[in-house]
């Protein structure tokens, strides 16, 4: 899921460039070795900028019998990436799955992690998501065990990639912005310059309307794309530019960079931005009073899209296109695209395995509907041989199907959006937009069905603010709101892909981790303890020196057990306790082995016998052997 466009080119974009590590094959000479590093790395160049002869150049390093596995998974890299720019999926996939395969040698740690960002990145700019997920978790499982700063390159990657996911196979351009922002701002953290997740920004600042921000985020862009000598990116970057300008009545400024943007596309052989910009264009000479020239262009961005796993490049053709015949009063042609245009959505929504939207394309697909489908075909070739009344009366009826049509699709795609927004509704908390608790409770039992490596456990926290009832009674309810949303807000940046954040109730929050040792577990306790807490201003002059308490536990709470979340969650509660017994303080349980004779259940009754008897480990911030009565009285 990266490439600096939509599908086929963000994903090229986006993965990481493999860095060259020391071979596991046999070397060559020295000289040897030198050259195919040089024949490799333009490869890598070429795959975003001439395509075809990227592929050629790969299909002819990889005959080579002396490559090394590092420049092996190179080389299939710009296969993948350049193939998917060039419209051969098949290839492409095929060049993603030897990656997978050759990365299951023995490679160093961050080379891996690459090589399954760039296996993704092939996938999904093959139109396969499903598996470009599973090789982004697998660059996440990989990165946890790099220095902070190199994971957090992947991080930011695979966040954007994520969005992207969201934009163009989900049509959630709302919940895309916010993997996008995140994205940003861990890239800006480690200082990564990556244009492609900027343009990524763009698009879905365009889609949302958000046009004066889109421009501003276009300047960084083309800036740091320049500086990292990203042609690509710099052309869709402009283009984009086009695009706002077009909206806004520029048509003679915005003609010009097209046509220039359209040029330099055809040389690279970018095709899928070569569509958009023709896209564009079309837009541009309708609205300019040619629709003719308008449908001719749209035909042709067409045919660089047509058959690609480009959704939103599709869209953007169609909707050009339709618009064109609409303008010649073409009504024929608008069926004819709107209805590729409904049949794109409806694949779309079969991929991704949207049952009801799908149940509704099988229904409109019956054989009762193809029926009368027939009829109506058989009645407007009678029609066509009546008199103008005739023909008039035929036309009205084709454009009351022309409605019908785009009203049956936009009744159903805003009906899958309203239902978006009442699950997102009810399953997240009003005032501080994390999961409620019952999302929450959702969310860990999914978790509780992935078990953690050996070693390794899923953990649970529980975070109380201390003497929060002073905030509310000393500054106002609405100072103590303003607290919640803080604290909700610093989680999120403190959280990892894949964890759990929740307002679990009142002034409690909730956090899951999965696969935490038990040192791991009390360097996150630790690191919540010392963020969360602080000054702050909640009145003008007054301040508040906010701190919190903690209690974890793990799932299951015993290495070999099946305790579910369930069970953990009072144990972290009685931690919780512990903690809150001294303030500003964090404690945590995590169960060794079950004693001999006894039962879950009766350690959950009396934890203090199994931390006495060495079965439960009992951590925290400060000196403590024994649970305080207060944590017995929890359960």
């Amino acid at each position: 899921m990266p490439t600096p466009f939509a599908a086929r080119l963000l994903p090229c974009l986006l993965g990481l460039v493999l860095l060259g590590l020391p071979s596991s094959r046999a070397q060559g000479t020295v000289a040897a070795g030198t050259e195919r590093a040089s024949q490799v790395a333009r490869c890598l160049k070429l795959r975003r900028d001439a395509p075809p002869v990227a592929v050629a150049q790969a299909e002819s390093l990889l005959r080579e019998a002396d490559l090394t596995v590092e420049d092996e998974a190179k080389t299939l890299s710009c296969l993948g990436i350049a193939a998917g720019l060039s419209g051969d999926r098949k290839r492409a996939v095929e060049a993603g799955a030897r990656m997978e395969r050759l990365v299951l040698t023995e490679l160093a740690l961050a080379f891996r992690a690459r090589a399954y960002s760039q296996a993704g990145s092939v996938f999904h700019g093959a139109g396969q998501i499903h598996r470009a997920e599973a090789a982004y978790l697998r660059v996440q499982d990989l990165a946890r065990q790099l220095p902070a700063d190199e994971a957090a390159l992947f991080q930011a990657t695979t966040l954007s990639n994520i969005g992207l996911i969201h934009a163009g196979y989900l049509d959630s351009p709302e919940v895309a912005d916010g993997f996008h922002r995140k994205a940003l701002a861990i890239a800006a953290s480690v200082g990564l310059e990556d244009p492609a997740i900027l343009h990524n920004h763009v698009l879905n600042l365009v889609r949302l309307g958000r046009t004066a921000e889109a421009l501003a985020v276009i300047d960084q862009g083309e800036a740091m794309a320049h500086r990292r000598q990203a042609r690509a990116v710099v052309e869709r970057l402009r283009a984009e530019r086009a695009g706002i300008w077009i909206t806004q009545g520029r048509l003679g400024p915005a003609q010009q960079v097209l046509t220039s943007v359209i040029r330099a596309q055809q040389t690279s052989a970018d095709t899928p931005g070569l569509a958009g910009s023709l896209a564009k264009l079309s837009t541009l000479q309708r609205i300019a009073g040619d629709p003719a020239a308008a449908l001719a262009t749209a035909r042709r961005a067409w045919s660089h899209v047509d058959g690609t796993p480009q959704p939103q490049k599709q869209r953007e053709v169609l909707r050009a296109w339709m618009a064109a015949h609409a303008a010649l009063g073409q009504t024929d042609g608008v069926m004819a695209v709107g209805a590729r245009l409904h049949a794109l959505e409806m694949e779309t929504l079969k991929a991704q395995r949207l049952a009801s939207l799908t149940e509704l394309q099988a229904r409109s697909e019956s054989a009762a509907a193809q029926r009368e489908l027939q009829a109506m075909r058989h009645k407007a070739q009678i029609q066509s041989l009546n008199e103008e009344r005739t023909r008039l009366l035929r036309k009205a009826g084709v454009a009351a199907m022309i409605l019908l049509v785009i009203a049956g699709v936009g009744f159903g795609l805003l009906q899958r959006r309203k239902n978006q927004q009442l699950r997102t509704v009810s399953a997240t908390d009003p005032l501080t937009g994390l999961r409620n608790r019952r999302a929450a409770g959702t969310a860990l039992q999914a978790m509780s069905t992935q078990r953690a490596t050996p070693g390794m456990r899923h953990v649970l926290f529980l975070i109380d603010i201390d003497h929060f009832k002073q905030v509310n009674d000393g500054f106002g309810h609405h100072a103590g709101d303003d607290v919640l949303v803080d604290i909700a807000d610093a989680l999120g940046t403190l959280c990892r892909p894949g964890d759990v954040i929740a307002r679990w109730g009142g002034e409690e929050f909730l956090m899951a981790c999965p696969a935490l040792t038990a040192a791991q577990a009390c360097t996150v306790a630790a690191r919540l303890h010392e963020r969360l807490g602080g000054a702050r201003e909640l009145a003008p002059g007054r301040a508040w020196d906010l701190t919190v308490s903690l209690g974890f536990a793990p799932f299951p709470f015993f290495e070999e057990g099946r305790e579910g979340w369930e069970y953990t969650i009072r144990l972290a509660d009685r931690a919780l306790y512990a903690a809150k017994d001294r303030r500003n303080a964090w404690a945590g349980l995590w169960g060794r082995t079950l004693p001999e004779g006894a039962s879950a259940a009766s350690v959950l009754e009396e934890p203090e016998n199994a931390v006495r008897s060495g079965n439960v480990d009992l951590m925290a911030s400060y000196a403590i052997e024994r649970l305080p009565k207060a944590a017995l009285r929890a359960a």
